[in-house]
């Protein structure tokens, strides 16, 4: 994403509601003359000036939704400290300052492949219904969500616009196939030998570790959705880098979409 196509502003706060235990949905609209939301693409994020004035850092947060209409754009985040707290409390009429797309998008050609699938973990499913909505649009595209949580309360009730069923998996049971969602993954894979397919996902490391070695043993194409610690999201500080296969790289600019036979798994888990 080139800087010229960076926004930063002002935004408004439209929406904000809790979808599921400790998980949060927030509806942002860019001002008058920054309201062109069609620049985003799935993968990218933005980030936002914390709440709290004890945070100096800013904080990425995956785009999980545009409205190319109103000109606003949705995230989905965890309630997990101080800034995230101070988020929940926000209204509608609020302001929060925002900077982005930041990172590269990646979007598939999906007439390359039978079927794309989409592997969440957790708050690891918010760039996948970005993703879903584009790509389920396209008329040759299958595409299919594997969502895997600890519990039923933590599972996010999801609009999707795909065909085909998510896969719900929880640790403990209560929804869907019991047990982690890379299980579900794996049986799936074999039962889809010969398939052409491809796999993107997100979610805790150790669980995007799993989804790769899977896929390398299945000879599957797979891109993963880097989470980290971030200062700036512009690729000034590095402060996000990483060592790959093709060298040291920034997941803020370089990513944060990369192949995953690219990413140095032990350095991450």
């Amino acid at each position: 994403m080139a800087k010229d196509t960076i926004q930063i502003g002002e935004c408004t706060v439209v929406l904000n509601q809790q979808k599921a235990q400790g998980i949060w949905e927030m509806e942002l609209k860019a001002p008058l003359y920054l309201s062109d939301v069609s620049a985003f693409m799935p993968g990218q994020f933005v980030c936002l000036v914390p709440l709290d004035p004890a945070s100096v850092m800013a904080r990425p947060f995956s785009i999980s939704k545009i409205s190319v209409f109103s000109g606003s754009f949705t995230l989905l985040y965890k309630l997990v400290g101080k800034n995230t707290e101070l988020m929940t409390k926000l209204i509608p009429g609020d302001k929060v300052y925002f900077w982005g797309p930041l990172g590269q998008g990646f979007l598939p050609k999906s007439s390359t492949y039978d079927e794309i699938w989409l592997v969440g973990g957790g708050i690891g499913i918010a760039p996948f219904v970005f993703y879903n909505e584009v790509m389920s649009k396209l008329p040759e595209s299958i595409v299919r969500v594997f969502y895997g949580n600890r519990t039923q309360a933590e599972i996010i009730p999801l609009d999707l616009y795909s065909k085909e069923p998510v896969v719900i998996t929880t640790d403990d049971g209560s929804a869907g196939y019991k047990g982690p969602v890379t299980d579900v993954v794996a049986n799936f894979m074999k039962a889809a030998m010969g398939d052409k397919i491809l796999v993107i996902t997100c979610g805790p490391n150790i669980m995007m570790s799993k989804v790769a070695e899977i896929c390398q043993q299945a000879g599957i194409e797979c891109y993963v959705i880097l989470e980290t610690i971030m200062a700036c999201g512009l690729n000034s500080c590095k402060g996000c880098t990483i060592n790959t296969e093709s060298g040291i790289k920034s997941v803020c600019h370089d990513g944060p979409v990369f192949p995953a036979k690219e990413v140095h798994w032990n350095e991450l888990v």
